[in-house]
């Protein structure tokens, strides 16, 4: 008989390792006076995401997703307002655990000298494409598990919000839900 593969490590445990190794840095960066965005208020039209956390989805959209270069100014704008939104509702639907993991996510990357020791970004809305994706790649490659799924958490995230957008379905290829079937479901 063969012995059974070991396991992987589940989900939870590996958003649980996020969580610790997130918060021993949050905790850090917190004893720097006036640093980071906790205790603000969501940002105007949103009930979870701060405005530093609009200015990270905003800059790391591009890096994520080329398919947003397709579209003009305008719609650009209209595209990454909703992206923003589906984000938001989706951190909202997440159980309070994972949802207060992934605040420790963003605490962290708001505290500006932890952001730019820890991704070599500056100020989110100066970052261009080039350093969101060098940032990302050396998250998701780095040798500590609470980058990997911090970089992780971040282009899930910011690719689904995207990707749910009906605008968006066009440029992914999608032609979107079959007439009939909508009708009859939605009947």
């Amino acid at each position: 008989m063969q012995a059974a593969a070991p396991p992987t490590t589940p989900p939870r445990r590996a958003f649980l390792k996020l969580g610790v190794g997130f918060s021993l840095a949050l905790g850090l960066g917190t004893l720097l006076p006036g640093c980071g965005d906790q205790g603000q208020a969501p940002a105007p039209g949103l009930a979870f995401l701060r405005a530093g956390d609009v200015e990270l989805f905003t800059a790391l959209a591009p890096a994520v997703v080329a398919e947003l270069a397709q579209f003009d100014g305008t719609a650009r704008a209209q595209a990454l307002a909703q992206m923003l939104r589906v984000i938001d509702g989706t951190l909202l639907a997440m159980d309070q655990g994972s949802r207060s993991e992934v605040r420790k996510l963003l605490d962290l990357l708001a505290i500006a000298p932890l952001r730019r020791v820890l991704t070599g970004v500056g100020p989110w809305v100066q970052a261009d494409t080039t350093q969101m994706q060098a940032f990302l790649a050396r998250w998701r490659s780095s040798r500590f598990g609470t980058l990997n799924a911090g970089g992780n958490v971040l282009v899930k995230l910011a690719a689904t919000g995207f990707f749910l957008l009906p605008a968006a379905w066009p440029a992914a290829g999608y032609p979107g839900p079959l007439a009939r079937m909508y009708r009859a479901v939605n009947a």
